[in-house]
Protein backbone atom coordinates (compact mmCIF):
# COMPACT_ATOMS: atom_id res chain seq x y z
CA UNK A 1 0.00 0.00 0.00
CA UNK A 2 0.91 3.67 0.02
CA UNK A 3 3.33 3.82 2.91
CA UNK A 4 1.67 1.02 4.88
CA UNK A 5 -1.68 0.74 6.60
CA UNK A 6 -3.44 3.96 7.56
CA UNK A 7 -6.79 4.93 9.03
CA UNK A 8 -9.23 6.52 6.59
CA UNK A 9 -11.91 8.68 8.21
CA UNK A 10 -15.00 10.24 6.70
CA UNK A 11 -15.99 13.31 8.70
CA UNK A 12 -19.57 14.24 7.84
CA UNK A 13 -21.41 17.30 9.13
CA UNK A 14 -25.17 17.18 9.68
CA UNK A 15 -27.23 20.37 9.92
CA UNK A 16 -30.87 21.15 10.46
CA UNK A 17 -31.46 23.14 7.30
CA UNK A 18 -33.55 26.34 7.13
CA UNK A 19 -37.25 25.57 6.90
CA UNK A 20 -36.68 21.92 7.78
CA UNK A 21 -37.09 19.75 10.86
CA UNK A 22 -34.69 17.06 9.65
CA UNK A 23 -30.90 17.01 9.52
CA UNK A 24 -29.02 16.72 6.26
CA UNK A 25 -25.37 16.19 5.37
CA UNK A 26 -23.90 19.52 4.29
CA UNK A 27 -20.14 18.91 4.44
CA UNK A 28 -17.74 16.02 4.08
CA UNK A 29 -14.02 15.60 4.61
CA UNK A 30 -11.93 12.50 3.97
CA UNK A 31 -8.65 12.18 5.83
CA UNK A 32 -5.92 9.53 5.98
CA UNK A 33 -4.15 9.20 9.33
CA UNK A 34 -0.76 7.49 9.25
CA UNK A 35 0.10 6.05 12.67
CA UNK A 36 3.57 5.38 14.11
CA UNK A 37 3.82 1.88 12.61
CA UNK A 38 3.48 3.13 9.02
CA UNK A 39 6.45 3.50 6.69
CA UNK A 40 8.89 6.08 8.11
CA UNK A 41 8.22 8.54 5.27
CA UNK A 42 4.51 8.68 6.14
CA UNK A 43 4.38 7.91 9.88
CA UNK A 44 2.94 10.71 11.99
CA UNK A 45 1.32 12.44 9.03
CA UNK A 46 -2.24 13.34 8.08
CA UNK A 47 -3.39 13.64 4.48
CA UNK A 48 -6.62 15.52 3.77
CA UNK A 49 -7.83 13.68 0.69
CA UNK A 50 -10.95 15.71 -0.03
CA UNK A 51 -13.19 18.45 1.34
CA UNK A 52 -16.57 19.09 -0.22
CA UNK A 53 -19.84 20.78 0.64
CA UNK A 54 -23.34 20.83 -0.78
CA UNK A 55 -24.83 23.95 -2.45
CA UNK A 56 -26.12 26.83 -0.34
CA UNK A 57 -29.78 26.34 0.52
CA UNK A 58 -32.47 28.98 0.84
CA UNK A 59 -31.22 32.07 2.68
CA UNK A 60 -27.90 30.54 3.72
CA UNK A 61 -25.04 33.00 3.33
CA UNK A 62 -21.73 31.96 1.83
CA UNK A 63 -19.74 33.69 4.59
CA UNK A 64 -21.65 31.80 7.29
CA UNK A 65 -21.13 28.44 5.58
CA UNK A 66 -17.43 29.13 5.08
CA UNK A 67 -16.99 30.21 8.71
CA UNK A 68 -18.59 26.95 9.84
CA UNK A 69 -16.41 24.82 7.56
CA UNK A 70 -13.29 26.71 8.64
CA UNK A 71 -14.12 26.01 12.30
CA UNK A 72 -14.52 22.29 11.54
CA UNK A 73 -11.19 21.98 9.71
CA UNK A 74 -9.37 24.02 12.37
CA UNK A 75 -10.92 21.84 15.07
CA UNK A 76 -9.67 18.73 13.29
CA UNK A 77 -6.13 20.14 13.08
CA UNK A 78 -6.27 20.83 16.83
CA UNK A 79 -7.43 17.25 17.41
CA UNK A 80 -4.67 15.55 15.39
CA UNK A 81 -2.02 17.84 16.88
CA UNK A 82 -3.11 16.73 20.36
CA UNK A 83 -2.99 13.14 19.13
CA UNK A 84 0.72 13.56 18.45
CA UNK A 85 0.73 13.81 14.66
CA UNK A 86 3.58 15.93 13.34
CA UNK A 87 2.43 17.04 9.91
CA UNK A 88 -0.78 17.52 7.96
CA UNK A 89 -0.93 17.70 4.17
CA UNK A 90 -3.55 19.37 2.02
CA UNK A 91 -3.82 19.47 -1.75
CA UNK A 92 -6.01 21.41 -4.15
CA UNK A 93 -7.12 18.83 -6.74
CA UNK A 94 -6.35 19.81 -10.34
CA UNK A 95 -9.44 21.03 -12.22
CA UNK A 96 -8.91 18.34 -14.84
CA UNK A 97 -9.78 15.71 -12.20
CA UNK A 98 -13.47 14.83 -12.66
CA UNK A 99 -13.49 12.56 -9.58
CA UNK A 100 -12.40 14.91 -6.79
CA UNK A 101 -15.87 15.36 -5.28
CA UNK A 102 -18.10 13.72 -2.67
CA UNK A 103 -21.61 15.00 -3.28
CA UNK A 104 -21.90 15.89 -6.97
CA UNK A 105 -19.76 16.02 -10.10
CA UNK A 106 -19.09 19.48 -11.49
CA UNK A 107 -18.46 20.99 -14.92
CA UNK A 108 -14.94 22.02 -15.89
CA UNK A 109 -15.72 25.71 -15.43
CA UNK A 110 -17.01 25.09 -11.90
CA UNK A 111 -13.97 22.95 -11.07
CA UNK A 112 -11.64 25.67 -12.34
CA UNK A 113 -13.26 28.28 -10.14
CA UNK A 114 -13.36 25.85 -7.22
CA UNK A 115 -9.59 25.24 -7.54
CA UNK A 116 -8.89 28.97 -7.27
CA UNK A 117 -11.29 29.37 -4.34
CA UNK A 118 -9.97 26.32 -2.50
CA UNK A 119 -6.34 27.45 -2.80
CA UNK A 120 -7.15 30.86 -1.33
CA UNK A 121 -9.35 29.36 1.39
CA UNK A 122 -6.71 26.84 2.46
CA UNK A 123 -4.12 29.61 2.75
CA UNK A 124 -6.42 31.93 4.75
CA UNK A 125 -7.37 29.00 6.96
CA UNK A 126 -3.76 28.16 7.76
CA UNK A 127 -2.78 31.77 8.36
CA UNK A 128 -5.61 31.92 10.92
CA UNK A 129 -4.50 28.61 12.48
CA UNK A 130 -0.94 29.89 12.86
CA UNK A 131 -2.13 33.16 14.39
CA UNK A 132 -4.25 31.21 16.88
CA UNK A 133 -1.36 28.92 17.79
CA UNK A 134 -3.11 25.81 16.46
CA UNK A 135 -0.20 25.05 14.13
CA UNK A 136 3.49 25.93 14.19
CA UNK A 137 3.64 26.96 10.54
CA UNK A 138 3.09 25.81 6.97
CA UNK A 139 4.75 25.67 3.56
CA UNK A 140 3.12 25.93 0.15
CA UNK A 141 4.09 24.85 -3.33
CA UNK A 142 2.65 24.54 -6.85
CA UNK A 143 3.39 20.81 -7.16
CA UNK A 144 3.98 17.77 -5.00
CA UNK A 145 7.74 18.05 -5.50
CA UNK A 146 8.06 19.79 -2.12
CA UNK A 147 10.72 18.19 0.05
CA UNK A 148 8.37 17.41 2.93
CA UNK A 149 5.35 16.20 0.91
CA UNK A 150 5.75 12.41 0.36
CA UNK A 151 4.08 11.54 -2.92
CA UNK A 152 3.32 8.13 -1.42
CA UNK A 153 0.41 9.90 0.32
CA UNK A 154 -1.36 10.18 -3.04
CA UNK A 155 -3.22 7.22 -4.53
CA UNK A 156 -2.63 6.22 -8.18
CA UNK A 157 -5.75 8.04 -9.38
CA UNK A 158 -4.51 11.29 -7.86
CA UNK A 159 -1.06 10.83 -9.41
CA UNK A 160 -2.69 10.23 -12.79
CA UNK A 161 -4.79 13.37 -12.34
CA UNK A 162 -1.66 15.41 -11.62
CA UNK A 163 -0.01 14.07 -14.78
CA UNK A 164 -3.10 14.87 -16.87
CA UNK A 165 -3.13 18.40 -15.44
CA UNK A 166 0.51 18.97 -16.41
CA UNK A 167 -0.23 17.79 -19.94
CA UNK A 168 -3.53 19.59 -20.46
CA UNK A 169 -4.13 20.66 -24.07
CA UNK A 170 -5.29 24.28 -23.93
CA UNK A 171 -6.44 24.08 -27.56
CA UNK A 172 -9.38 21.91 -26.55
CA UNK A 173 -10.76 24.59 -24.19
CA UNK A 174 -12.94 27.58 -24.94
CA UNK A 175 -11.71 31.11 -24.21
CA UNK A 176 -13.20 31.32 -20.71
CA UNK A 177 -11.83 27.92 -19.70
CA UNK A 178 -8.41 28.81 -21.12
CA UNK A 179 -8.25 31.98 -19.03
CA UNK A 180 -9.25 30.20 -15.85
CA UNK A 181 -6.94 27.26 -16.56
CA UNK A 182 -4.02 29.63 -16.99
CA UNK A 183 -4.74 31.15 -13.59
CA UNK A 184 -4.84 27.71 -11.97
CA UNK A 185 -1.60 26.66 -13.69
CA UNK A 186 0.07 29.77 -12.27
CA UNK A 187 -1.12 29.04 -8.71
CA UNK A 188 1.72 28.83 -6.21
CA UNK A 189 -0.50 27.40 -3.48
CA UNK A 190 -1.78 23.93 -4.43
CA UNK A 191 0.20 21.71 -2.05
CA UNK A 192 0.35 22.50 1.67
CA UNK A 193 2.63 21.02 4.34
CA UNK A 194 1.47 21.97 7.84
CA UNK A 195 3.72 21.66 10.89
CA UNK A 196 1.44 20.69 13.76
CA UNK A 197 3.95 20.78 16.60
CA UNK A 198 7.39 22.01 17.51
CA UNK A 199 10.37 19.81 16.68
CA UNK A 200 11.90 20.79 20.04
CA UNK A 201 8.94 19.56 22.10
CA UNK A 202 7.01 16.90 20.16
CA UNK A 203 3.97 15.31 21.75
CA UNK A 204 3.84 11.52 22.17
CA UNK A 205 1.41 9.66 19.94
CA UNK A 206 -1.87 9.08 21.81
CA UNK A 207 -4.62 6.51 21.15
CA UNK A 208 -7.64 7.75 19.25
CA UNK A 209 -10.48 7.92 21.78
CA UNK A 210 -12.99 9.60 19.47
CA UNK A 211 -16.13 7.62 18.71
CA UNK A 212 -15.62 5.88 15.36
CA UNK A 213 -18.27 3.95 13.47
CA UNK A 214 -16.80 1.44 11.01
CA UNK A 215 -18.55 1.67 7.65
CA UNK A 216 -17.77 0.04 4.33
CA UNK A 217 -19.96 2.64 2.61
CA UNK A 218 -18.37 5.75 4.10
CA UNK A 219 -14.82 4.52 4.70
CA UNK A 220 -13.86 4.89 1.04
CA UNK A 221 -14.80 8.05 -0.85
CA UNK A 222 -15.17 6.20 -4.13
CA UNK A 223 -17.58 3.76 -2.50
CA UNK A 224 -19.73 6.56 -1.07
CA UNK A 225 -19.81 8.39 -4.39
CA UNK A 226 -20.72 5.12 -6.12
CA UNK A 227 -23.62 4.52 -3.74
CA UNK A 228 -24.94 8.03 -4.35
CA UNK A 229 -24.75 7.52 -8.12
CA UNK A 230 -26.29 4.05 -8.14
CA UNK A 231 -29.11 5.06 -5.78
CA UNK A 232 -29.57 8.45 -7.50
CA UNK A 233 -28.99 10.32 -4.26
CA UNK A 234 -28.56 14.03 -4.84
CA UNK A 235 -27.97 17.13 -2.73
CA UNK A 236 -29.03 19.93 -5.09
CA UNK A 237 -32.11 20.92 -3.04
CA UNK A 238 -33.12 20.72 0.62
CA UNK A 239 -35.59 17.93 -0.11
CA UNK A 240 -33.02 15.94 -2.08
CA UNK A 241 -30.42 16.42 0.67
CA UNK A 242 -32.83 15.27 3.39
CA UNK A 243 -33.80 12.15 1.41
CA UNK A 244 -30.19 11.32 0.46
CA UNK A 245 -29.08 11.74 4.08
CA UNK A 246 -31.89 9.53 5.34
CA UNK A 247 -30.97 6.76 2.89
CA UNK A 248 -27.23 6.93 3.63
CA UNK A 249 -27.76 6.94 7.40
CA UNK A 250 -30.16 3.99 7.08
CA UNK A 251 -27.50 1.98 5.21
CA UNK A 252 -24.82 2.91 7.73
CA UNK A 253 -27.06 1.93 10.64
CA UNK A 254 -27.75 -1.40 8.97
CA UNK A 255 -23.99 -1.95 8.72
CA UNK A 256 -23.58 -1.29 12.44
CA UNK A 257 -26.28 -3.85 13.29
CA UNK A 258 -24.70 -6.62 11.22
CA UNK A 259 -20.98 -5.79 11.55
CA UNK A 260 -20.36 -7.58 14.84
CA UNK A 261 -21.96 -9.33 17.76
CA UNK A 262 -22.56 -7.22 20.90
CA UNK A 263 -19.84 -9.01 22.89
CA UNK A 264 -17.33 -8.16 20.17
CA UNK A 265 -17.97 -4.44 20.14
CA UNK A 266 -14.93 -2.32 19.37
CA UNK A 267 -14.01 0.16 22.11
CA UNK A 268 -14.54 3.86 21.54
CA UNK A 269 -12.10 5.13 18.95
CA UNK A 270 -10.63 1.66 18.38
CA UNK A 271 -7.55 2.90 20.25
CA UNK A 272 -4.21 2.25 18.59
CA UNK A 273 -3.42 3.05 14.98
CA UNK A 274 -2.36 0.38 12.52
Amino acid sequence: GRGGAYRCKAILVFRCLPGSVADAITFGMYVHEYGPSCAPANAGRIYVECVDSVPLYGKEKGEERQALLSAIVLGYLDFVRDMGFRYAHMRVPPPTDENSHIFASRSLIVRLRASLHLAHWFKRLLVTAQQQGSIVGFEVGPTGSMANFPLSLLHPGEMAAELAFRNVDMRTLDVQAQQLMQRVIQLKERFFVISLQSEEAPRPHAPDMALLLPSAIAADRGELVGVCISQRLRFATVQQAKYATMMLVHRMEAEQCTAQAPEEEVPMGMGAYP
